[in-house]
Order: C-alpha cells, then structure tokens, then sequence
C-alpha cells in the first residue's frame, strides 16, 4: 500500500465528503440540535415530508457547510448518512462576522424569462482552452510512467523532478496539495502550476481496491478518447490530458496518477449557497436555466451520451466567463436503463437541496433548468 504524507483516517482533508456536504462525524459537520421525534428520512429527502407549519420565509435559515476543494465525486453521500431534519439545525456562521440568518422570500421573486448569455448566444459552444488550460498536448491523452519507492509525495524531489520533466513543464512550476474533500475513491489531489498554466493532480486507486468488477479510471478514459475523438481538447469537460502509471520497486501497480486541466470557477453547490445567501434569487434561477442549456447542447454534441452522476458537486460555473465545466467525467455512457438521467438526477439533486433551503429551491429551480433544457432541444441550430 503506498503512504500518501499527510492523509490518515485523522486528517482534516479526510473530514469533508464530496459535494459540499460535512462528513458525518467530522467537526465540520452541522451540529445537531436535540433529536427530533419524526421518524427518520432515509435516502432522498422531499419537499413534502419537510413541510413545516412555520411560514415560508422562516424555513430558509439553513445552509450547508461550503465545500472548499476539487476532488471530484461524493456528492450527496454524507446527508444520506446524516440528513437532519430541518427544525433541528443550527447555522455555523460562514465567517467570525456575526450576522443573522438569510432569509428568501420566495414567493417575491417572480420566475424569469430566459435571457441570452452575453454577446447574444443562445447557448454554449467550443471555445478555446484559456492560457491557463493548456495541456502539453492538448488533442491527446498521453500514458507515461512515474517511479518511486515507498512514499508517493509529488510536492518532493525527486518524484517532484519527475513529474515536471514528463509535463515539460518549467522547473520553477509549484505543486502544492489542495485543501477540502479529495473524493472517496481518491489518494489524494494536488494543484500544480506552471505561470498561467494550471493542472490537477488525482491519484487513484488501481487494482483490487477499486472491487473486480470496476475498470480502473485509466481505462476508462482511454476507451472515452478512442471512441470520440476530439474529447480531451473539450473546455466543457474536465477530461485528463495525462495519466501516469505510478510503479513501486518491483513494478508494482496500484495507483494512477490522472492530470487534468483545473476547472474554472465554482462548484454549483456553493453557486447555489451563495447565491441563496446573498439574497440572488433571480440571478440563480438564470444560472439554472442556462445550465439546462448547456446540457442539452452537450447531450446533442455527444450523441446523448451521459455524464452518470450529474449533481452541482460535479458542475463547476464561471461567472466571469459564464462557462460550465463538468468533472468527475469518467463515467461518461451512452444512455442505458442502468444509468440514470442526467436531467433526472440533477433535479433530484435540486429536491434533496430544498430540504436545507426550501422547497421553492426544487419548484422554481427545475422549472428554469427544465426550460433552458427544453429550449436548447427545440432550437438544435441556435448559436
């Protein structure tokens, strides 16, 4: 087994599920308050087994913990394990700045009209990688292999060395590991920056450890760019450029390390607490519909080809630009009855969201996600 320096069952970047949400058990988990006499919810939470007695104003107040890191995947697994119910939450104040709840009034923000993105697009399209998304070779996936003996710590020579030499990359370069959540399936993740140029690094298990019946992610990428062509120079995805085999004296397998461009933005999840927090209503209602149109244009550019985990853990927004980045890509699939709707399980994702935020949030939310969807799939030709 190689020892990753700095993660262990105690460390901090072990305290944080995927997604957004706390751990169970972690000091970053909500605290909880005096446990409630309803029965528990398992699994997907709805609007209707929340409905409080209090009015809707009142029900915004809660909130969930900010997930701070890239680690792809999680999702909503720790408020499966841990779902309190809404009147038993108590706040953690996102700073040292004391303030009072948010509170939406839902009912006052009236649904949007959809409205084009800047410049007049309708919907998204291909644009060029940014300067600091360039890969060595941005049109293929290279397979190289690292070496090391017994502790893999890319943030040190001479494995660092390495690392830079098979990147060409600049030997002043920095790797520094990120903070937050790494994801279950994960070593361990790391930022590695070139001026302009940024990468993440995710080591993943190979072998045994994933179970006999998994492909290990460095197959399943390879068959992906096989099969289309084109795919890893594709901004709207977080496709690798790079995977290395990391052998152990002896030749010995057991991770990869996969090298990716670094999504801009941020996570939808936080997109959505932010937003809700700052009273952006509207403003998140049009992030919404937009993305429903970018996943329809992406549906149609790939053939209905589906992403198999599709909730804002896994959706990265740039204000800025007004792009969305998808990750945690190694799933992609032509739909199948095995797989599950993006759209279905990105509105489910939505419903187990209102819990915290309200039931508005899953109402209006999937009505403007829905209409940009729909919008897109009508106009096919619209740019």
């Amino acid at each position: 087994m190689v020892a990753i320096p700095g993660i262990g069952p105690n460390s901090p970047l072990m305290a944080r599920g995927g997604g957004g949400y706390p751990r169970a058990g972690s000091p970053f988990a909500l605290p909880l308050a005096k446990p409630s006499p309803d029965p528990p919810i398992m699994r997907q939470v709805s609007a209707s087994s929340l409905r409080l007695s209090t009015p809707l104003q009142k029900r915004y107040g809660r909130q969930e913990t900010p997930f701070r890191g890239h680690g792809p995947g999680g999702h909503e697994k720790a408020a499966r394990h841990q779902t309190p119910t809404p009147h038993s939450l108590k706040i953690r104040p996102q700073s040292s700045v004391s303030c009072p709840p948010p509170r939406v009034a839902w009912g006052s923000q009236p649904l949007l009209s959809w409205s084009s993105p800047p410049g007049g697009r309708s919907s998204p399209q291909h644009p060029q990688r940014s300067s600091s998304c360039i890969s060595p070779r941005s049109s293929n996936l290279e397979f190289d292999d690292l070496h090391f003996d017994t502790c893999f710590d890319p943030c040190q020579q001479p494995l660092k060395g390495q690392i830079l030499h098979k990147m060409r990359m600049q030997p002043t370069a920095s790797i520094e590991r990120m903070s937050g959540g790494i994801g279950g399936c994960n070593a361990g993740m790391w930022i590695l920056r070139d001026g302009q140029r940024a990468f993440v690094l995710k080591l993943v298990r190979t072998g045994p450890c994933i179970g006999p019946r998994q492909q290990p992610e460095a197959d399943k990428f390879a068959k992906l760019c096989r099969e289309n062509p084109g795919i890893v120079a594709d901004p709207s995805l977080s496709f690798p450029c790079k995977i290395f085999r990391c052998l152990q004296q002896g030749g010995a397998r057991v991770h990869d390390l996969v090298v990716m461009c670094q999504a801009p933005g941020t996570r939808m999840s936080e997109i959505i607490m932010q937003k809700l927090h700052s009273h952006q209503v509207q403003d998140l209602m049009r992030i919404l519909e937009q993305f429903g149109v970018f996943l329809a244009d992406f549906h149609m550019r790939y053939n209905n080809m589906q992403h198999g985990d599709l909730t804002p853990a896994n959706v990265f927004y740039d204000p800025r630009s007004g792009r969305f980045t998808l990750v945690d890509v190694a799933d992609l699939a032509p739909r199948n009855p095995v797989i599950q709707a993006d759209t279905e399980r990105f509105m489910k994702s939505l419903k187990l969201l209102s819990g915290f935020y309200g039931p508005e949030l899953f109402r209006q939310g999937t009505s403007q996600f829905e209409a940009g969807y729909a919008r897109r799939c009508c106009n096919p030709r619209a740019v």
